[in-house]
């Protein structure tokens, strides 16, 4: 019982985690867009009345999608370092994997774990 509500708090933490950077990309994206519609910026051969609003949403959409996407590697490595599952750079294909088998916990028997 223990061990399912430590696993539940660190899930909860890892999604909070998660949170926490898209919170960060939503506020990016509105003050870059808040920044270019109050210096007045517009987007080239855009010649709309509505032009310096496109060019705050297109900021907006930019600034937030570099801050989803970019660091995105490192927010997985913390995810499942919370999750106590760390990550590690596979040698053959460079890619993440895990370390921990996901289906053996501590009291498992061997009947109990998937083949």
């Amino acid at each position: 019982m223990k061990q399912r509500i430590v696993r539940g708090a660190r899930y909860a933490a890892s999604l909070a985690v998660g949170m926490a950077h898209m919170l960060l990309a939503l506020w990016a994206g509105s003050a870059a867009g808040g920044w270019a519609w109050r210096h007045g910026y517009t987007l080239p051969y855009d010649t709309s009345s509505s032009a310096a609003m496109s060019a705050a949403i297109v900021f907006g959409l930019l600034a937030a999608g570099a801050v989803v996407t970019l660091p995105e590697p490192w927010m997985t490595q913390v995810r499942f370092l919370v999750r106590g599952r760390p990550l590690l750079v596979c040698e053959g294909c460079g890619g993440l994997i895990s370390t921990v088998d996901h289906n053996n916990d501590v009291n498992t028997t061997p009947k109990e774990i998937t083949q």
